[in-house]
């Protein structure tokens, strides 16, 4: 079995080929037709007998052509291309269009300082991470996923990198901490407001307060996002750093506190040790923080080789 570091090595490998923008098999329906004629009915069931067929051709044969692409069969044993094959998703582009924050929005692309707000897109057979991968599981293999359909959503651009997207990895990793929030909820961080929209809609909090320090982005939010918010009136907008926020902010004036002011685990653990104090002292406020294990796992990484 491959050990834990290879499958870190490959696995961010995959990563920066995704990142990189070439994670496009082209592929059409007609060749996915073709292929499928190649395939008997037995090669299929010795297929999904060994993990790597699941009953959907398309998802299959998507994902073949891109770990062939990428040279992933020469570099991974056939344990970690079957936990790669057996995690994969194929997605319904109702995933994005049914989504209520995505039906809501009507975007409008605007430009404001650094910070550009668009629509984005995966075309169809596009590549991409829909979960972060288990970092803890003794080989750890991306969770990949793909669209049969071009689709589009939210983003907005600092400069030409992406800074924040509503795409199924940023609806799938808030999911729970979404359901978690109640009362009066504070939110370290707007991005384009997917979290106090979606907490909102939920019907269970009192007042949400959004602290975030980019005029731009609360310029763009409230002028050209905000509007298409149904619970607008409960959403509350300041200013500020975060941190700066909470040294003078009252431990009791919140139940519920939600943290995503980073963009991954190695820049959210400093952040994360910082707002630590202040769950410790608010004792009637629960927290939340994005990508929390992963987080954590970091963290835990770095001590040991401290």
């Amino acid at each position: 079995m491959m050990t834990y570091e290879a499958s870190l090595r490959i696995s961010s490998y995959v990563a920066n080929i995704i990142a990189a923008g070439s994670a496009v098999p082209e592929i059409t329906p007609e060749e996915i037709l073709r292929a499928r004629r190649d395939y008997s009915d037995e090669k299929l069931e010795l297929l999904r007998a060994e993990g790597f067929y699941r009953g959907d051709f398309e998802l299959f044969y998507v994902l073949f052509c891109f770990c062939k692409q990428i040279g992933l069969f020469a570099m991974a044993d056939r344990d970690y291309l079957r936990r790669l094959f057996s995690q994969a998703k194929r997605f319904e582009a109702a995933f994005l269009t049914e989504n209520p924050y995505v039906k809501s929005i009507r975007i409008r692309e605007r430009r404001i300082g650094d910070f550009l707000l668009t629509e984005s897109r995966y075309d169809r057979g596009e590549i991409f991470q829909f979960d972060m991968p288990p970092l803890r599981d003794e080989v750890v293999v991306p969770r990949l996923g793909f669209f049969s359909r071009q689709v589009r959503f939210p983003a907005v651009y600092e400069g030409n990198i992406p800074w924040v997207s509503v795409c199924p990895s940023e609806i799938l990793s808030m999911e729970r901490d979404i359901s978690a929030a109640h009362g009066r909820v504070l939110v370290l961080g707007l991005g384009l407001g997917y979290y106090p929209f979606m907490v909102a809609k939920k019907g269970n909090s009192e007042s949400i307060t959004v602290i975030e320090k980019s005029p731009e982005i609360i310029r763009l939010f409230t002028e050209e996002i905000l509007p298409y918010f149904p619970q607008r009136d409960r959403i509350r907008i300041l200013c500020a750093d975060a941190f700066d926020y909470l040294k003078n902010a009252d431990p009791e004036a919140f139940d519920f506190c939600y943290a995503d002011i980073w963009e991954g685990a190695e820049d959210g653990a400093a952040a994360y040790l910082n707002i630590l104090p202040y769950e410790r002292a608010w004792k009637k406020c629960e927290f939340r923080y994005w990508i929390r294990d992963e987080i954590l796992w970091y963290l835990e990484k770095k001590s040991r080789k401290a």
